[in-house]
Parts: C-alpha cells; structure tokens; sequence
C-alpha cells in the first residue's frame, strides 16, 4: 500500500510539473505527457481513493436502512434450513440450523432439527448424543421422540456389539 501511495505520488508530482513546464515552455509534448502520468496516478490508488470517495453515501445507506448500527447477529430464519431440507440438501440444511444454534443458543426447534438430521440423515449417533447433551446443559426441554431417537440407536448399536 505504502509503495502504492508513493508510486501514485510520484505519478502525480510528475504530471503537476510536465503540465505546468510544458505550459509555461509552450512545450505541447510535456503537456501531453502530463495526461497519461495523472491517469497512472489514478489508477494505482483507485481502490482507496474509491472507498474515501463513496464512505459517505454507504454512511447515509447504512443510517437509512441500519438505524440503530449494524445488526450483532442475523435474525432468526428458519425458512432457508426448513426449505433445504424439502429439497434434499442436507448438508447446507444443518450447516444453516448450526448458524442458528450459535446466535441462538436457546432455539428449541433448532436442536431438533439438528438432532434429526444428524440422527436419521447423517447416521451420526455421537454428535446428535452431544447436541442433546448441550440442550440439556442449557435447560431446554426437547420433545422426547428426539431423546428417545438417540437413546433408541445407542440401544441399538449396543445390542449389535453385543452380538458380534
């Protein structure tokens, strides 16, 4: 950045001097030469001098829609991980009840539905065990079709070692 700057400077300085000695010389080639030197300047600090020029209309865009700041964590969807899982993708499914979880730590209905795909879809016995443990640890009532869902497949993955 700081050789950016110091490039663009340079670029500057230059066609300052080549327009006003060609000016004052009635030399039209200095002159000229100014031009294209400005537009080097130009664009070697473009992407910092747009963000200096535009930082006040995104500061009237923000106070416009963002009245109070800009929000801390997103509002609360269940549409999107409800819709992905009516279409089959499950993965992004419970990557967006994950989201959920984390600003919202207390949602009932997301640590069901995680647990259920973590559970029925993903066959992951031990991490739908962990959600169901952290929901408790938070004191959250969750139905107890998805309690005895997990505590079901342990049973049965017990019984199964057993009979091996």
């Amino acid at each position: 950045m700081l050789f950016r700057l110091v490039f663009a400077g340079g670029c500057f300085g230059f066609s300052f001097w080549a327009a006003t000695s060609g000016y004052r010389n009635l030399q039209l080639t200095l002159m000229v030469s100014a031009v294209p030197l400005f537009g080097l300047g130009v664009i070697t600090i473009w992407t910092p001098l747009f963000e200096l020029l535009t930082r006040p209309l995104i500061a009237m865009v923000d106070s416009l829609f963002f009245p109070g700041g800009k929000l801390e964590k997103p509002l609360l969807n269940f549409k999107l991980p409800t819709y992905l899982v009516n279409e089959g993708r499950y993965t992004e499914a419970l990557e967006e009840y994950e989201k959920i979880l984390k600003y919202y730590p207390d949602e009932v209905e997301a640590y069901e539905k995680a647990i259920w795909l973590q559970q029925e879809i993903f066959n992951q016995n031990e991490k739908a065990k962990r959600l169901v443990k952290r929901a408790q640890r938070r004191n959250l009532v969750l139905d107890d079709r998805f309690r005895r869902l997990v505590e079901g497949r342990e049973e049965l993955t017990t019984l199964d070692r057993k009979s091996e």
